[in-house]
């Protein structure tokens, strides 16, 4: 997992540094790189708390990033931290993970840890749904008022 002695990583960056660090460490010994599996710890969104926002673009990039950055590595994840602040509205988190996947594979995601036999195929998802998660997701929209959107479908979902 993407920890350190400073805590967990949140920022690309961090994420990138800490799992580079590792690598490193790993090719000294000559451990083999296809056995390398980095968590980069997918991280809560919409919660409140704007500094959350970021969290699943980070993990996206940092997906890229680390796959650049140590050849052959695998990426994996847990998804149910992404949407727990939705937890009790389990149709709308299993439409949150099939999007967030189908975003986080291309960016190179090797595995993650969810429940497949409930997860939606991407398309599947209805669309005004899926565009207010993608947007959650990347954090971004033209109003800049996702994530409020979100809670509000939440909240009829409810």
């Amino acid at each position: 997992m993407a920890f350190d002695e400073e805590g967990q990583a949140v920022t690309v960056e961090d994420k990138l540094r800490i799992c580079t660090r590792a690598y490193n460490l790993l090719m000294t010994i000559d451990f083999t790189p296809e056995d390398i599996i980095f968590d980069l710890n997918i991280l809560t969104i919409a919660t409140g708390m704007e500094e959350h926002n970021e969290y699943a673009k980070n993990y996206i990039l940092a997906v890229k990033a680390v796959k650049e950055a140590c050849p052959h590595c695998h990426i994996s994840g847990g998804l149910s931290n992404l949407s727990f602040s939705f937890r009790g509205l389990n149709d709308l988190r299993e439409a949150f993970h099939s999007v967030f996947l189908y975003h986080a594979i291309q960016y190179g995601m090797d595995m993650g840890i969810v429940n497949a036999g409930k997860l939606p195929v991407y398309d599947d998802v209805e669309p005004e749904l899926r565009k207010v998660l993608e947007e959650v997701i990347w954090n971004k929209s033209d109003d800049g008022d996702h994530v409020n959107r979100l809670i509000a479908m939440a909240e009829k979902a409810r």
